[in-house]
């Protein structure tokens, strides 16, 4: 193919490639980026698209919005080069984050198997958007491990407050056993006259 046919050909395909792009079709996109690679693999552009393209698979939002800094970047007179190694740490950066967020869930996940202690619901229960959901969550996918009456005592009342009076009732009928002292008896009694 004659040079002059091959940069047509590159500049239809790159085109194509950035429209296809703009319009979120980053399966295609990343295709035509490719084939324009094939015509000239030293175009940062394409380059740049290829990557977006590929990366929107796994956050699109993301890839736009990264696509969107290395237009005005560019617009703004950065050399191209420097702004897709910037592209790159920022996707790196974002993977690193990514990776030791999936290794907590991992790690939370293998505390619920063998349950979740009172305290480090409380913490975990600061970050809901509100202490039913908390409950909810911890009642339908943990056991709670309580290790003295007092927390005992603060988790039946939260029970309690967020209308899990059911629940609450067998959590006190229990803390009777494992704790015998007046006090949940009195609790308990208390919470039968409400």
């Amino acid at each position: 193919m004659k040079k002059s046919q091959t940069a047509k050909v590159f500049n239809r395909y790159k085109k194509l490639a950035t429209e296809l792009f703009e319009s979120e079709k980053f399966d295609l996109s990343l295709k035509f980026y490719s084939l324009a690679l094939k015509c000239d693999s030293s175009d940062i552009d394409s380059k740049v698209g290829a990557l977006l393209s590929d990366y929107a698979h796994e956050d699109s939002l993301d890839a736009l919005s990264l696509y969107d800094y290395y237009i005005s970047s560019i617009e703004l007179g950065e050399p191209k080069e420097l702004v897709l190694e910037n592209i790159l740490q920022m996707i790196k950066q974002e993977n690193s984050f990514f990776d030791e967020l999936a290794n907590s869930i991992e790690e939370f996940s293998q505390s619920i198997e063998n349950g979740i202690e009172y305290k480090d619901f409380i913490l975990i229960a600061k970050t809901k958007p509100n202490m039913r959901v908390a409950l909810e969550d911890l009642m339908f996918s943990s056991k709670l491990i309580i290790n003295n009456k007092e927390d005992m005592m603060n988790f039946i009342e939260l029970l309690y407050e967020y209308n899990f009076k059911d629940e609450a009732m067998i959590y006190l009928e229990n803390a009777i056993n494992i704790f015998p002292d007046d006090y949940f008896e009195d609790k308990f009694k208390k919470f039968l006259h409400q």
